[in-house]
């Protein structure tokens, strides 16, 4: 039998003794929220970051499609560009 004060053998509670309930159940309670508050930023922000994508993706889309702009001959082929003018200048500083 374990009276008050004793020290509660048990490896799930935080505090042993029989007046920390209170604490530990306060403990417990803000441990729930934090795990909850936790899970719902996570679960919200790679919703919003899937969400944010898909927009991205169609906006650029939609730009492309009226109009003469490429995102791809801004990014991908000017730096294809860059890089073979950097390798003839290389050839010709060797030659």
């Amino acid at each position: 039998m374990v009276l008050p004060g004793q020290l509660i053998p048990s490896p799930i509670r935080i505090f042993r003794n029989v007046q920390d309930d209170s604490v530990e159940e306060t403990l417990r309670a803000m441990h729930l929220a934090n795990t909850v508050d936790n899970t719902y930023e996570w679960g919200i922000g790679w919703i919003r970051t899937i969400l944010c994508s898909i927009g991205a993706a169609l906006a650029v889309s939609a730009v492309e499609t009226n109009s003469d702009f490429s995102l791809w001959e801004w990014t991908a082929e000017w730096f294809y560009a860059q890089v073979t003018d950097l390798g003839n200048w290389l050839i010709d500083l060797v030659s």
